[in-house]
């Protein structure tokens, strides 16, 4: 009684967050210019948008699914109910006309009051019975007092029962999903020859991810969606025995998920917590089997650890050298950890090497083994792992294949050369071609468009690729066309692929530490060799015949000529110096 009177003269919150869904009152007139709520509270209400919809289909199908503005925009509107549904609901506008009338009631009744005392004190305590009426003051009294309080009695029960009817649904959701989630718990836990439990894993997971979508348990990720793959994969992987560092890893999320249906199983009704965050334990054990899952997803796949096998055969053949070894270890560390290791100059370069420099170099090494393969007329086979695992799917590869398909295999490595900033400079200097190095860098931004990651913290990477993704065509309620959903998707594809790659380097230098050195290398000192001035062909033509001349005539050249031979620098004399191996000019 006490707390429904507070609810009602307080007036109730027309505004709240439980459990990470948005309660307001309802605005469907306002906003979608309907007169029935399509985001209610009921469960068996929570589909009537969709009803709605088929009506609307049905009476204007040429309408429904065309291509007119009106078809346009009803199709937008049905859109955005369908992402409005997951994270909103309204509060019937009844609950709050009920808890008005209530509140009006009692201050009247609150107002009569001292009346009624008054005229209580006013009635004669006894009186004689022999006397007719003697009992009539008393009996009115009673009457009207009792008539008072059934007007607010019936105020007080109308809205008891409707506010308790909205809070069954509000708590009763979050405890229904927790009840649900205990059954299929019980199943996994029994036995491990059941033929129903796969489908009981499944069904596990499928509810573990509406529950995350329902409640925001804190963490760093924010994982929706538990693909039960995960597990087998990891139960396989176990009894395969692979890597000890990933089957550890695959044993750790097995265990985690194992904890969690233990922790449903033991959970009592009675004791859940309507706000589902106050469950300690069970946000504890969700919360350790997400830190596993995160990564777990992106490296339980046959594809991830075939390339990680190639990656770990590419650093042992010696694809980088040792100093850019190392900035790969400095780049997977967190900025503040990079930095204060190794400073911002070097943790700027180890990010370059990290997501740019060692993407390009597998990329650019996969397509040179199909192209040598398929000059020998060698099968191609499962070569392009990393196209497949980690880069967009676009025609642009085909382009940046058919370019290198015209390389040699000395052009291809003044490309790898010209790559990792190395190459002699000798050459350099003698044969620059700009055309050849404006070209190189072209090829280079094309690929760096292609294979290459953005210059991100490792740590915020995985986050970023494991939050949800926006609904369709729909987000902070705004309604997009085709063309967005799709760069949407796009987007989040390359938010998976650079969480993946930061996986696996994790992953390899967890399992062959020694291949990236802890200290850090001794950078070797360029020898700096002294430019030769140009000399002009002119000149040394001319320079030519007068000593031809004066040899004919017995006479030396010209004092001209022979001071500008003096004037050169060590080997840039006017003469030309005989190649090592040769006997003349």
């Amino acid at each position: 009684l006490t707390l429904t009177m507070l609810l009602a003269l307080t007036s109730f919150p027309s505004e709240f967050r439980y459990n990470a869904v948005h309660h307001r009152l309802c605005n469907c007139r306002a906003a979608f210019g309907s007169d029935k709520c399509l985001l209610p509270i009921h469960e068996d209400a929570a589909w009537v948008s969709d009803g709605m919809a088929k009506e609307s289909a049905q009476a204007n199908g040429y309408l429904a699914w065309g291509k007119t503005p009106e078809a346009r925009r009803r199709r937008a509107e049905e859109a955005r109910i369908r992402a409005l549904r997951r994270r909103e609901r309204h509060l019937p506008p009844r609950l709050f006309e009920l808890g008005g009338a209530l509140k009006a009631r009692f201050l009247e009744f609150m107002a009569q009051v001292p009346a009624l005392a008054e005229e209580c004190l006013s009635l004669p305590e006894q009186q004689p019975r022999s006397l007719p009426h003697a009992r009539q003051p008393w009996t009115r009294f009673c009457r009207q007092f009792i008539s008072e309080i059934v007007v607010l009695d019936r105020a007080y029960a109308m809205f008891e029962k409707f506010v308790l009817d909205v809070m069954g649904n509000i708590i009763g959701k979050a405890v229904e999903e927790v009840k649900g989630m205990a059954v299929p718990s019980g199943v996994v836990m029994r036995t491990m020859q059941d033929p129903f439990r796969d489908m009981q894993t499944a069904v596990l997971c499928q509810r573990l991810g509406l529950l995350k979508r329902r409640v925001r348990f804190g963490g760093p990720h924010n994982l929706v969606h538990f693909d039960p793959g995960v597990l087998v994969k990891a139960r396989r992987l176990v009894q395969m025995g692979t890597h000890r560092e990933l089957c550890t890893q695959a044993e750790k999320m097995i265990a985690k998920f194992d904890a969690l249906c233990k922790v449903l199983v033991d959970i009592k009704i009675e004791q859940i917590q309507p706000e589902m965050v106050e469950n300690i334990e069970l946000k504890t054990a969700v919360l350790e089997l997400e830190a596993v899952w995160a990564e777990c997803q992106f490296l339980l796949q046959q594809e991830a650890l075939d390339f990680i096998r190639d990656l770990l055969d590419f650093l042992r053949a010696g694809g980088l050298d040792e100093r850019p070894r190392w900035l790969l270890r400095i780049g997977l560390l967190s900025t503040e950890e990079a930095t204060a290791e190794a400073g911002e100059e070097e943790l700027q370069r180890a990010r370059v090497t990290l997501f740019e420099t060692l993407p390009i170099l597998v990329y650019i090494d996969e397509v040179w083994r199909e192209i040598t393969a398929q000059r020998d007329g060698k099968e191609i086979g499962a070569l392009s792992r990393y196209r497949e695992l980690f880069c967009p799917k676009d025609d642009r590869h085909h382009t940046l294949r058919r370019d290198f398909s015209k390389f040699d295999q000395h052009r291809f490595s003044k490309f790898r050369s010209f790559l990792l900033g190395t190459g002699d400079d000798d050459d350099a200097e003698k044969n620059v071609d700009r055309g050849q190095v404006k070209y190189f860098g072209m090829l280079y931004r094309q690929l760096k468009e292609v294979g290459a990651f953005p210059l991100d913290d490792p740590q915020n990477i995985i986050r970023l690729a494991t939050a949800p993704e926006p609904q369709a065509g729909h987000e902070n309620g705004m309604t997009f066309g085709r063309d967005v959903v799709k760069e949407q998707r796009r987007k989040k594809l390359a938010q998976e692929a650079h969480a993946r790659w930061v996986c696996v380097q994790r992953l390899a230098q967890t399992v062959e530490p020694q291949l990236f050195p802890v200290e850090r290398p001794m950078t070797p000192e360029r020898v700096v060799r002294p430019r030769q001035k140009k000399v002009s062909g002119r000149f040394r033509m001319r320079q030519s015949s007068e000593a031809l001349a004066g040899s004919l005539s017995g006479r030396t050249p010209r004092a001209g000529a022979a001071q500008g031979a003096a004037a050169l620098p060590d080997g840039g004399s006017a003469e030309r110096t005989p190649r090592p191996g040769t006997s003349g000019p």
